[in-house]
């Protein structure tokens, strides 16, 4: 907006906004049992100095907060006893304006989803999001948009006839790829338009309600490494385009902006000032490290009646070690009961169970979860004659917190017990087990698109066979299957088989529901290959699975199945 014929003196309006915290509440890590500096224990010390500088604030959750940590899946086992929860005491102490839903919100279900909020004062956004069901109207209580109005409380509107309010509008969308990651969740309940014409609508709704400033709250980013835009999860650079908006709070991938160069190949991307298209723009990170603000310098327009903008500014800040003790000890019986919730052993292991070295061999840990899924498919098949069981059957395991250099930290399980606490440390996200068919082109596609996680590397340095670009939970890894791949190949002719994999040929494949819903776009994969769908979550398998194994336990016996071609 231009500044014209002003009669007030300037106010900062800040918006501040945290994304994709995924249960990182406390400052605790529950897997080290140390304190770390990350978590809204810790953005709440930010998110206070930040209001104290500021006339007018606004905070914002930007979605991804109710999974991904053992407080979360304390949460979800407290539901189930019908426990009440600390999440809406939590949000509401630090003053949350709203709460914009993310992809992970949905994992557990509406139930539970609605079970977490309730008792949240601030309003749940998502402007594509769309209630079929009556059991969705039941859990769901969002909007497409609010209208939060702020009173300017200095003198900066010494004249009686200028306003004192200035009415900020915010936009929530999510990807609409929800309807296949959690499908058994979603589907026949909710429907979920495309973000951009979903936005498009619901700002201009909002500038007609009265808004002066509109904030599109996405959570989505942008494509990275590319000068093409246009992409229906990474939705930010072509919303950004829409008329009306003033600001953007993004999020989804884990980026911090600005201060990345992920996205310095998109036309109108500035990632040093953090604009897209002019409009300035923050993605905060992950898991409560880093505190996105947006600034706005306004004046009120006596002759058009209006709040004008007069300069604006992004940035993001990162936490320090100092905590917010207040809210620390309201969380402290949450965190004691996490903490005994992570120590129920439900198992034990000959050997210890390391992912440090999963993105360049085998490892004990993923063989676990290999042999876990194909135990419990194994089960489904021998009672229930279908087509699909009587073919060549694999699975395929990605790791999640695998090293990627000998200073990173990675999951590791010593010998013996093994606690609920270490199985949610092995395996983090709460999928599902799923069962795709897929011909042996597709299945070599697979392997492929894995192999691109690595890179050709020295003997002298194992850690420089990694592609650092390619996320762990990108690399799938296969068992049921000997296999070798050569990086020195280009991709699609670097994995080798035995046996050879046969073009025409059906496999059943064992994955996650997020990989077999088309999940990191790979391979094709998009919920169509899909021929059974469990009902469990991987989790829980591998907790039946090792229950299954006895005083035995797991066995410590690797075997060698794939391999990196060094030579």
């Amino acid at each position: 907006m231009a500044s014209t014929a002003v009669n007030a003196e300037s106010i900062t309006l800040r918006i501040l906004a945290t994304s994709d915290v995924h249960g990182h509440f406390t400052g605790f890590n529950y897997f080290s049992q140390q304190p770390e500096a990350k978590g809204l224990a810790h953005t709440a010390v930010l998110i206070e100095q930040a209001r104290a500088s500021a006339d007018i604030s606004v905070l914002i959750e930007n979605g991804d907060l109710i999974q991904g940590s053992p407080f979360t899946d304390y949460m979800v086992a407290a539901a189930k006893m019908q426990e009440q929860l600390p999440l809406a005491s939590l949000l509401n102490s630090m003053g949350y304006d709203a709460v914009n839903l993310g992809n992970h919100e949905f994992n557990y279900g509406l139930e539970y989803l609605s079970r977490a909020y309730a008792g949240v004062s601030a309003p749940i956004l998502s402007a594509n999001l769309h209630s079929n069901s009556s059991f969705a109207k039941q859990h769901l209580r969002h909007k497409p948009y609010v209208i939060i109005p702020k009173t300017v409380t200095n003198s900066s509107v010494p004249n009686a006839s200028s306003t004192n309010t200035i009415n900020i509008g915010l936009v929530g969308v999510l990807p609409p790829q929800i309807m296949q990651w959690d499908t058994h969740h979603l589907t026949n309940h909710v429907s979920v338009e495309p973000m951009y014409d979903a936005a498009r609508r619901a700002v201009k709704a909002a500038r007609n309600d009265g808004a002066d400033i509109v904030i599109l709250v996405a959570h989505t980013g942008m494509p990275k490494h590319t000068s093409e835009g246009g992409d229906s999860e990474q939705g930010v650079w072509e919303l950004a385009q829409i008329d009306g908006i003033d600001g953007i709070i993004f999020g989804h991938q884990h980026e911090v902006f600005p201060g990345t160069d992920v996205y310095d190949g998109l036309d109108q991307v500035d990632s040093k000032n953090g604009t897209v298209f002019g409009i300035p723009a923050v993605q905060p990170g992950v898991h409560g490290e880093h505190l996105g603000i947006i600034n706005f310098v306004v004046n009120y327009s006596e002759q058009l009646k209006r709040w004008e903008v007069q300069s604006k500014s992004a940035k993001v800040e990162r936490v320090t070690s100092s905590r917010d003790e207040l809210l620390v000890n309201q969380l402290k019986p949450a965190h004691q009961a996490t903490l005994a919730f992570m120590q129920q052993p439900i198992g034990h292991s000959q050997a210890t169970l390391s992912q440090q070295l999963a993105r360049i061999e085998p490892t004990l840990a993923m063989q676990l979860i290999h042999d876990a899924q194909l135990w419990y498919i194994d089960r489904y098949a021998q009672a229930n004659a279908q087509s699909w069981t009587e073919l060549p059957r694999l699975s395929a395991v990605a790791p999640f917190n695998a090293a990627l250099s000998a200073s990173d930290d990675f999951t590791s399980i010593e010998a013996g017990a093994v606690t609920l606490g270490d199985i949610g440390d092995l395996y983090r996200y709460p999928n599902t087990l799923d069962v795709v068919v897929v011909t042996g082109a597709t299945l070599k596609a697979w392997f492929e698109d894995a192999a691109s996680a690595l890179q050709l590397g020295t003997t002298e340095d194992r850690w420089s066979w990694i592609n650092t670009d390619v996320p762990s939970y990108q690399f799938d890894t296969f068992s049921g299957i000997n296999y070798q791949i050569d990086p020195s190949q280009p991709i699609g002719k670097r994995v080798q088989t035995l046996p050879e994999i046969i073009n025409e040929q059906k496999y059943a494949v064992v994955t996650n529901n997020y990989r077999a819903n088309g999940g990191g776009d790979i391979a094709g994969l998009d919920g169509s290959q899909i021929i059974y769908s469990s009902p469990d979550q991987i989790q829980h398998i591998l907790i039946e699975y090792l229950r299954s194994l006895g005083d035995e336990g797991y066995p410590a016996t690797l075997h060698q199945n794939w391999k990196i071609d060094k030579n």
